[in-house]
């Protein structure tokens, strides 16, 4: 019975062996061939002689159980008397075929009459791999924790590790076993390690309050911040989320010079030409929050008059007013978003530039030589973004697509990207696709038409079109008649046929002979009826008086059905 789980915890537990008895008649000595006994029980592992106790011998490995009882011999007294057999000698670590293990006793007593021999006194038997012979190594097992002395809780500590032999049935023997087999131990078994104490997060100090995010207004604030200067480690006190604090300023009303929207251009004493447009400039006050609150007019020495010499110098502009027929140019556009120049995404400047237009309109295209041109202008700015440019395409239709020039923020420019890198927007085959039934495919070599199937040359371009099987509008094979069975298609013959004898035009694309030889017959045929009509109704000389003529008649049709 194989050995389970629970055999593990158990084993047998052996008796010494009984004296030899002998079965004799009473006349007779006490000698010659016996038997011994002894008893075994199954223990649990572990237990001493006087702790062990007994139970049911199915819990212990019933393949290991050794014998209860053995033959045994008593010697006569003109026997040979020998020593018990020794020990068997080890077998060789290397289990070679034919190799043994012995063992021997020695002579007590010679025998005492010459009829008498001693039995052998050296005994071998084979070796038998798996079973007398094993293969050891060792096996090691993995760190343990770091232990550490009573008390501590962290620095400097121990680990452990434990080495085992193992022979080649997978148990576990002496370390011995490894030894002798020429195994070298070169595992180190213990190891200082160190054990991290906890650390607790270490902060700055705050710093100062900074200035108001605004000299006016409800929405001023003042922040102070703090930064880590040590992260925690294993237990200690993290750090915490916030190391920013804000808090409100002061309320302050805010002041400001508000300048009026333009008014309408005013040419003295003309209907167009050159003017001259004004707007107000006027003192109000606000909180800050103008959806909420909306800015209300003050006096001006709220506002300050320096503020007011700088603005002044914005409060008239020229402007145009043009006469009937005359090119002129529109406002001015906004300024555009502040750019960069820029070098594949990168950008070593820190000032850009923005700009707008003004575009020309022309009203009488006979006046296009006199305008002017579009007007452009320019001026620094601080905060530009650096975009980069691509080209996009989109989708073939009939071998052209559109192409048009994206900026990284998704906006479609005119400029920005390489000439030289535009993608193609029309679609060629090189060489042309002028095989019949023939058109240039989206990938960009030629293909066939629907219907067609491609037949190429060895160098991988198309040589011609033919007709694909089956795809014949006439071929309608598998067709189910009135009645349910199924129509038969033509034949592979009628196929042929159809394909070779009644068709003008080859799978090549090229006319078939036959053509040419039945329009030779029917241009001759034509011209032999010609000829024979000319001789049949050739007039005789023998003059005929005419009849007299007769006046046409005319069909008049007055659209009703019933002609």
């Amino acid at each position: 019975m194989p050995c389970h789980t629970e055999c593990s915890q158990y084993e047998w537990r052996i008796e010494p062996w009984s004296i030899c008895t002998i079965n004799t008649v009473d006349d007779l000595p006490a000698c010659g061939e016996g038997v011994q006994s002894r008893k075994i029980r199954c223990v649990k592992k572990g237990t001493t002689s006087g702790e062990a106790r007994n139970v049911e011998d199915s819990l212990c490995d019933q393949e290991e159980m050794p014998p209860t009882a053995q033959v045994c011999f008593l010697a006569c007294p003109n026997d040979c008397v020998t020593a018990p057999w020794g020990p068997w000698s080890n077998c060789p670590l290397q289990c070679d075929q034919g190799t043994e293990r012995n063992r021997s006793r020695h002579i007590l007593r010679q025998p005492a009459s010459a009829n008498s021999v001693c039995p052998e006194l050296v005994q071998s038997e084979p070796c038998i791999l798996n079973s007398t012979c094993f293969t050891y190594q060792y096996r090691v097992s993995d760190w343990s924790t770091c232990q550490l002395s009573e008390n501590a809780i962290c620095g400097q500590g121990s680990q452990l590790r434990l080495l085992d032999c193992i022979n080649s049935d997978g148990k576990i023997v002496e370390l011995q076993k490894c030894e002798q087999f020429g195994l070298i131990n070169k595992w180190k078994l213990s190891e200082s390690c160190v054990v991290d104490c906890p650390v607790s997060c270490i902060l700055s100090d705050w710093s100062p309050w900074a200035e108001c995010s605004h000299t006016c207004g409800s929405q001023a604030q003042s922040a102070r911040t703090r930064r880590i200067l040590q992260e925690a480690h294993e237990e200690g006190r993290p750090c915490p989320n916030q190391l920013t604090q804000t808090k409100p300023c002061p309320i302050r009303p805010c002041y400001m010079w508000l300048l009026s929207d333009w008014s309408p251009c005013t040419v003295e004493g003309a209907e167009c030409g050159e003017g001259l447009r004004k707007r107000d400039l006027s003192c109000v006050v606000h909180w800050g929050d103008w959806p909420e609150s909306p800015p209300q007019p003050v006096e001006d020495e709220l506002c300050g008059d320096k503020l007011r010499q700088q603005i002044q110098q914005e409060m008239e502009q020229p402007c145009f007013v043009p006469c009937l027929g005359d090119c002129h140019l529109t406002e001015w556009s906004s300024w555009s978003s502040c750019q960069l120049t820029c070098l594949e995404g990168r950008s070593f400047e820190t000032t850009g530039r923005q700009s707008r237009s003004r575009a020309v309109i022309i009203q009488v295209m006979e006046n296009q030589g006199s305008c002017p041109h579009q007007v452009f202008e320019t001026q620094p700015c601080k905060g530009g973004k650096c975009h980069t440019y691509q080209w996009r395409t989109g989708g073939w239709s009939n071998n052209e697509r559109a192409v048009w020039c994206q900026r990284s923020d998704g906006v479609n420019v005119t400029g920005g990207c390489f000439l030289q890198k535009r993608p193609t927007t029309v679609r060629h085959c090189h060489p042309p696709c002028t095989k019949p039934f023939s058109h240039c495919t989206p990938s960009g070599v030629c293909g066939c038409e629907k219907g067609y199937t491609e037949v190429m040359t060895t160098h991988g371009f198309l040589d011609y079109c033919t007709r694909t099987p089956g795809v014949d509008n006439n071929k309608k094979a598998d067709v189910k008649t009135n009645s349910g069975r199924l129509k038969p298609g033509p034949s592979q013959a009628q196929d042929l046929f159809n394909e070779w004898t009644l068709r003008p035009v080859g799978p090549d694309g090229r006319v078939k002979l036959w053509v040419y030889a039945v329009t030779a017959v029917g241009f001759i045929l034509i011209l032999f009826i010609i000829a024979l009509s000319f001789l049949v109704c050739k007039p005789s000389k023998t003059t005929k008086t005419s009849p007299p003529p007769q006046k046409p008649l005319t069909l008049a049709y007055d659209g009703d059905m019933d002609m």
